[in-house]
């Protein structure tokens, strides 16, 4: 019987010959322009800068560099995935795999990206890799299993688990043989953790957990390209990732086959800056607030919440919001401010969490957790003080906010383009192209995409 280890491993040498279907490859493009566009929106948040101010700028002739995205500074690779995922992190908006409670944009694309720019790789080939390193982080938390133990350890499973998707990713850019890709996998493994504290406790450093995932795993598919060797059993010997980090006694049944490419037609886009727990309740709440009513004339309001998010660290917070991230992962907040506003954007973290009206909704809400339905269900409804109920459920609402087309995709790319100063229909037309061009004879390097990306806003 193969090892884990074994099994990405092989999944990986042989992933360059795997058949992609149009739309996965088409999926995988709409993550990385969203996790791009989230990058740039991000060049004023302060871990953000930080994280490019400490690396080491290089020379925009600089042979093997890599770019951040929210400057447009050169950087070494491994920085450029570490300030990238950071970026990407900022505003708690990245894609969401429900199966692994993780968020790879964060992660996969910022490492394979900044490799795929030092060496030189095609549009094609890092879209490839993308969805080799989303297939894995999918793999690792398959059928909750692993991701749910994590959780109730204390470790956030985007870093967590990342790491070793990003080397995954990372192994097949750079065509690493079934053995090196092993090591690879293994010495991500064997490097990889971040805890739920900052989350729960609302301070800044759970951006850095992805930033370093990502940095952490091309660092480890380069070491394993030179040679080094990882523990053959990282991930399930006796001592490896899962009975240290997970607590588990036993390989998952789950892990008995390999990853599948496929799954990327699950990755969910967030529409609002907020934890991806919420995204259902603040749906069925955005319904309401399209329907129209008078949100001083609201006595109490009841949502219903799939129970496993109702657990999860911060969403039942209620105040007082004394930062901006306690706003960002408190359901209450997040329906209070969506039934005022009609949107949550990032910003509101900071201007709104003070705002009496906001504050007395979230008073009146509560949280029933949903043991019968699932996590795209939740249901809002206003008693209104003349006694009326008002109800919407995350159903109403377009199924593309979530599992974004690329009608969507472009929609929302054009829209954070314009907001930082690119011409009107600029990014939709050179997003079209992209999507245009998947799978033609000559696919333009990343550098390029990366180029013509940026300079939308500069």
């Amino acid at each position: 019987m193969k090892v884990a280890g074994q099994i990405v491993g092989d999944y990986l040498a042989g992933f360059a010959h795997l058949k992609i279907e149009t739309d996965v490859n088409e999926k995988a493009l709409i993550c990385l322009i969203d996790t791009l566009g989230l990058s740039m929106s991000a060049k004023t948040e302060l871990t953000t800068q930080a994280a490019i101010m400490m690396s080491g700028t290089l020379d925009d002739n600089t042979q093997g560099g890599a770019t951040a995205w929210a400057t447009g500074t050169k950087l070494a690779a491994s920085e450029a995935a570490f300030a990238n995922g950071v970026a990407a992190h900022a505003h708690f908006q990245d894609d969401t795999d429900h199966e692994s409670w993780t968020h790879p944009g964060s992660i996969v694309p910022p490492a394979i990206v900044a490799l795929g720019e030092r060496k030189g790789a095609s549009l094609d080939d890092v879209l490839r890799a993308l969805i080799a390193g989303y297939s894995v982080i999918n793999w690792l938390g398959r059928d909750e299993v692993v991701a749910r133990r994590l959780i109730a350890r204390g470790f956030r499973t985007s870093p967590t688990l990342g790491t070793i998707a990003a080397a995954a990713g990372s192994a097949a850019l750079l065509g690493l043989d079934a053995q090196q890709a092993h090591s690879a996998v293994s010495i991500a493994a064997s490097t990889t953790g971040g805890t739920l504290e900052p989350v729960r406790a609302g301070a800044n450093e759970w951006r850095v957990q992805n930033g370093r995932a990502a940095q952490g795993g091309l660092i480890a598919a380069c070491l394993a390209e030179a040679g080094v060797v990882g523990a053959p059993l990282a991930l399930d010997g006796p001592k490896g990732f899962l009975a240290t980090v997970a607590g588990l006694d036993k390989t998952p049944d789950v892990w008995a086959t390999p990853p599948d490419p496929n799954i990327m037609r699950t990755i969910q886009a967030k529409p609002y800056a907020t934890l991806g727990d919420n995204m259902a309740a603040a749906m069925a709440a955005q319904k309401l607030y399209q329907n129209g009513f008078d949100a001083t004339q609201v006595a109490s309001i009841e949502v219903t919440l799939w129970e496993p998010f109702t657990n999860y660290p911060g969403t039942n917070y209620k105040g007082p919001y004394e930062r901006m991230v306690q706003t960002q992962a408190s359901t209450a907040f997040a329906i209070s401010a969506m039934l005022t506003q009609g949107d949550i954007t990032y910003e509101m973290g900071n201007t709104l969490r003070e705002d009496p009206l906001i504050l007395d909704l979230v008073a009146k809400t509560t949280v029933i957790p949903d043991a019968v339905n699932g996590p795209l269900d939740s249901q809002v409804t206003l008693t209104m003080k003349d006694g009326r109920k008002l109800s919407a459920h995350s159903t109403e609402m377009p199924r593309d906010l979530l599992f974004q087309t690329r009608v969507r995709a472009l929609h929302v790319f054009e829209g954070r383009m314009v907001r930082l100063g690119a011409k009107a229909g600029a990014a939709h037309t050179l997003g079209a192209k992209l999507f245009d061009d998947l799978g033609s004879t000559k696919s333009p390097s990343i550098s390029s995409v990366l180029h013509e990306v940026l300079a939308l806003v500069r």
